[in-house]
């Protein structure tokens, strides 16, 4: 089981899961709805807070079933990192690569969801970063 994190409203880091898709060498990302609170409109990893009492395992799943309707059947943990979007949280994002999964990723809560093969569109610099060194390293 994971480390468990709350999330705060005190300028305390909050635990932040994403989850990485792989078909052949494209990965899913999703666009953000315009009126987000959190990086309105930008293209990024899908992902999602972890919850009071939550392992950033459980919030993962939870995330992916909401955000994407899909059950997470395997995730490796590729990474983590430290950053602050417009609504000034100080996240601490755990990436997972998901290598085994139920269902077709659809867009469930994000304005669109789609496959991509280059990094470029993604408008978070570590996103970028994950994408590529899972490319040159697991691919």
């Amino acid at each position: 089981m994971g480390l468990k994190f709350s999330r705060t409203k005190n300028n305390k880091n909050v635990g932040v899961v994403a989850g990485i898709l792989f078909d052949g060498n494209k990965f899913l990302v999703e666009k953000r709805k315009p009126d987000e609170d959190t990086d309105p409109g930008i293209v990024c990893l899908p992902g999602g807070h972890v919850k009071t009492g939550e392992s950033r395992e459980e919030a993962l799943k939870r995330e992916m079933c909401e955000e994407l309707g899909i059950i997470v059947k395997k995730a490796k943990f590729i990474c983590k990192n430290f950053y602050v979007p417009n609504n000034g949280e100080r996240h601490c994002k755990y990436y997972y690569l998901i290598t085994e999964y139920e269902g077709n990723p659809v867009s469930n809560t994000a304005q669109d969801v789609f496959w991509l093969d280059d990094t470029a569109r993604l408008e978070l610099e570590f996103d970028r970063k994950t994408i590529k060194k899972i490319k040159s390293n697991i691919r």
